[in-house]
């Protein structure tokens, strides 16, 4: 996690908590003024103006949409000027209008305080008008926390988009590192088994004939006869070890992921996706789909003149599923064509199916279903 999403769980807070504790120190004091400073043999408009500035502040926060807040803040206000307790109150409408960011609003609440400075007295303005201060300062500081958090939470996930996006492209570079390697050492396995095949293989296929001459030069010579025996043998089996470790070499240098990438990439004149999705692929299901996928695409590419495709090979529990799904606008009817003949070929010989259609319009192009069941033999 990095410092700055550290940074913004620990400033998080509850901005609504927060105005509503401000309010409440905010109503407290404004009360507390008016006990200490307004006699206290008649307290029932002091309790009815601090009612009324408790249901002011509340329908304010659960209100909605400027006229709203307008209507309620002119309402009290209006309730502030009828009397030197509801005066006193005043500076929770100063709060309320500067929380809802209307400044304009703010210096109005002035006026009840110095309508009633005679009853109140100049301490009790003095008090009244600090805590109207007060409170439009507090009223800015929550609501300048408020758009510092909300600024600090598009930084975080700013960062953490960021952050994830860099995290994806690292996985693709890696991905792409792994898959050339992998390429590499399937080359290098290729090349070593063509080296064995091409040089070790032919000396040991000319010492077997050589040993072979000689025995029968010297089939008079019991002696000669019995020692090219072993010799023979010996020779035979190496050969034997030879090709058993090129066909093995050949076998592990062969990835039909690769195979088919190279194949649909490999026509400049169409953009080509693969989506291959088989995890045990045998190697005559995989041959024969590099087959077809090859003459698919150059059926595409010649006679449908199309210009994009997409391959799909799918493993299922009982069957492989191979799709090509091009744009082009083939030419040739169904079942037409030494191509589509010999893919259908490659697929039943394997006991499989295929299928070659047309889209329907509005749709173009054509599709080529392909499927291969998987055989004991196989699995």
């Amino acid at each position: 996690m990095s410092p700055v999403s550290v940074a913004a769980q620990g400033c998080s807070y509850n901005e609504p908590m927060d105005r509503m504790i401000d309010e409440i120190v905010l109503l407290a004091l404004c009360a507390a003024l008016g006990v200490a400073a307004l006699p206290s043999d008649n307290p029932a408009p002091l309790v009815a103006a601090f009612l009324m500035a408790t249901a002011a502040t509340g329908l304010a926060e659960l209100a909605h949409g400027k006229w709203a807040h307008l209507a309620i803040g002119g309402a009290f206000l209006a309730a502030c000027c009828t009397c030197p307790q509801a005066a006193l109150f005043a500076p929770l409408g100063a709060y309320i209008a500067v929380s809802q960011n209307r400044w304009t609003f703010c210096l109005p609440w002035a006026i009840p305080p110095l309508l009633w400075w005679e009853p109140l007295g100049l301490a009790v303005l003095g008090g009244t008008m600090l805590l109207l201060g007060l409170g439009a300062c507090e009223a800015f500081r929550t609501q300048r926390r408020e758009t510092e958090e909300v600024h600090l939470r598009q930084l975080r996930d700013d960062l953490q988009e960021n952050h994830l996006a860099l995290a994806e492209r690292a996985r693709n570079l890696q991905e792409r590192q792994d898959l050339e390697v992998h390429c590499a050492i399937l080359d290098e396995r290729a090349r070593i088994a063509r080296e064995i095949h091409d040089n070790v293989g032919h000396l040991l296929t000319r010492a077997v004939l050589q040993g072979r001459a000689l025995a029968v030069s010297q089939a008079d010579n019991p002696a000669v006869a019995a020692a090219m025996e072993p010799l023979e043998a010996t020779l035979n089996e190496a050969l034997t070890t030879v090709r058993r470790s090129v066909h093995n070499l050949h076998d592990e240098a062969f990835d039909p992921q690769v195979a088919l990438e190279e194949a649909v990439r490999g026509l400049p004149s169409l953009e080509g996706k693969l989506r291959f999705e088989a995890h045990q692929l045998p190697r005559p299901v995989a041959l024969a789909c590099i087959a077809i996928v090859r003459e698919g695409l150059s059926n595409a590419s010649t006679h449908g003149h199309a210009t994009a495709v997409t391959v799909t090979l799918e493993e299922f529990p009982g069957f492989f599923r191979l799709s090509i799904c091009d744009n082009g606008t083939p030419q040739r009817e169904q079942g037409e064509g030494l191509g589509i003949a010999s893919m259908k070929q490659r697929a039943e010989a394997l006991g499989g199916t295929f299928t070659f259609s047309r889209l329907e319009p509005p749709q173009q192009g054509s599709r080529i279903f392909a499927t291969f069941p998987k055989t004991q033999e196989q699995l």
